[in-house]
């Protein structure tokens, strides 16, 4: 949790409180982590995240098996933009993959991807 002076100074709020989360999936002690914000108050403006627009429009995350996501994913009503799909990249010197695209409570879109081998 964050709070106080430092943190309204940060963004630029008063009486601002957030909650923040670390993932960091490196083994190396100074690799950055990826920083997951909340905000608790005020609440932050929601936009309207889109694949087409310029910026960092998804973050993806490594999975080991989609279809099982997918299922726990719908059954906590997350919007999934499509069943999992399959990919073979072989061609352009990657692998295969499934992957799929999903909404986090913000509405923010998120990627999972599951490497398939052989």
């Amino acid at each position: 949790m964050m709070e106080g002076p430092e943190t309204d100074m940060l963004f630029r709020l008063s009486g601002c409180k957030v909650r923040v989360a670390y993932l960091n999936g490196s083994s190396e002690l100074f690799a950055p982590p990826v920083e997951l914000i909340q905000s608790l108050a005020p609440r932050f403006e929601i936009g309207c995240p889109d694949l087409r627009k310029t910026s960092i429009s998804e973050l993806c995350f490594h999975c080991e098996d989609i279809d099982k996501l997918y299922r726990h994913l719908k059954e906590h009503r997350i919007e999934c933009l499509s069943e999992p799909q399959s990919f073979d990249f072989t061609k352009y010197g990657f692998g295969k993959s499934r992957a799929i695209y999903f909404k986090d409570p913000d509405g923010i879109i998120l990627e999972a991807i599951q490497d398939i081998i052989g």
